[in-house]
């Protein structure tokens, strides 16, 4: 293990980007500026042309090229800045402790080591000019929560130029796959869901309309079509579709009849299955009981075929380094729909446990770490063959 990498990913994982979500600003420790203007830093002193691109106030994108030959189509890596919050944590989230050849702390695996494992394959391939083709990287805002950051990325010229022929070839998402090639993926809606009332004292409940009793017929239709569609056939890869009701909020106090009940819903989708339909599977429910919906999130599934492009590179680097190289379709959503909906073949690629993303006491084993950035970089560095 390099101790240098080390140190890059205890330095990330020291900076806060928690994802304010919905919140109307951005407390202490959210946002992506301070990880952002490190990683720029980085990346300008390896020898890169980098950018920020902000998609909100104190959120920015960090877009980096490493010129390459000319006649060579570029290849795109991304990874994420922001993390979950650290509510709940049962570690210090921003120490990056090592112990027993485990870094913890929020983001260590989801995703800072990615991040921190292609930060140090191009700071490695752009001193011994060794990429075979120009790289574009993307650091990207709001992953977590809306996808703005990539969605604003690909829209970038320097991502995407208007010719095609300079448009990257194949696209790297970094997530923790424990160094698997995810060549399929859920998607995910996401709504709230309001019912209203009329609020009342509770010593004379009659005269109000209790919003939570308005809500609880629409819950059960809710529970008998998430049974519904548990049943329907599922994805070879990634399993059958799903639908679960996450939180329920009401009222104002325990003696005054509600006169609100909001509920959020999240639908996740197999490849093959529309949002739109989703939704109105939702809407026509939510309808019938007199509630209102409103999405809030929607990324789409992945899939990309088993022979394509970005798929082949990345057995190939996977064998290079660790032997043996597998696919697999996972139940989680990444960006990498949203990169392949933009004309990139792409894989989800990169170093630790997808089960620790999120966790309590998020860490990544260290030598996941090495062998991805070493894979990362023999991407980097390999002729892109058709």
């Amino acid at each position: 293990m390099t101790p240098a990498l080390v140190a890059l990913l205890r330095e990330l994982v020291s900076i806060p980007s928690m994802n304010p979500y919905r919140r109307p600003n951005l407390p202490p420790g959210y946002g992506e500026a301070a990880l952002a203007a490190h990683v720029a830093a980085f990346l300008r002193d390896a020898g890169l042309s980098v950018g920020l691109q902000e998609i909100a106030p104190g959120r920015p994108n960090v877009l980096a090229r490493l010129d390459g030959p000319p006649a060579a189509a570029p290849l795109l890596f991304v990874a994420h800045l922001d993390t979950v919050p650290v509510e709940g944590m049962t570690i210090a989230p921003f120490e990056g402790a090592v112990r027993e050849g485990r870094l913890y702390g929020r983001g260590a695996c989801d995703n800072k080591g990615s991040l921190a494992a292609m930060l140090a394959a191009l700071q490695r391939v752009a001193a011994a000019k060794s990429n075979a083709s120009p790289i574009l990287f993307a650091a990207t805002a709001d992953e977590e929560n809306g996808y703005r950051g990539v969605r604003a990325a690909l829209r970038s010229t320097q991502l995407a130029p208007p010719s095609a022929a300079a448009r990257p070839r194949a696209a790297f998402v970094g997530e923790p796959t424990l160094l698997a090639i995810v060549i399929a993926h859920r998607g995910v809606v996401r709504w709230t869901i309001a019912q209203s009332g009329k609020s009342a004292h509770s010593a004379h409940p009659e005269q109000g309309v209790n919003a939570i009793y308005r809500m609880a017929p629409l819950l059960r239709d809710l529970e008998a079509l998430a049974a519904e569609i548990a049943r329907r056939p599922a994805h070879p890869l990634v399993g059958p579709p799903t639908l679960s009701v996450g939180t329920i909020h009401g009222g104002h106090s325990v003696n005054t009849v509600p006169d609100h009940c909001l509920i959020e819903v999240d639908r996740r989708l197999v490849p093959g299955e529309s949002p739109d339909a989703a939704e109105a599977e939702v809407r026509a429910l939510a309808e019938r009981h007199g509630a209102a919906v409103e999405r809030f999130f929607c990324a789409g599934a992945f899939e990309v075929p088993s022979d394509a492009l970005a798929v082949r590179m990345a057995e190939s680097a996977v064998r290079a380094v660790a032997g043996a190289a597998r696919t697999l379709g996972v139940a989680y959503a990444t960006e990498a729909p949203e990169v392949f909906d933009a004309g990139i073949p792409a894989v989800v690629l990169g170093p630790g446990d997808g089960s620790k993303a999120h966790s309590a006491d998020e860490w990544i084993e260290l030598d996941q770490l090495d062998a991805a950035s070493q894979v990362y970089e023999h991407l980097m560095t390999q002729p892109v063959r058709q």
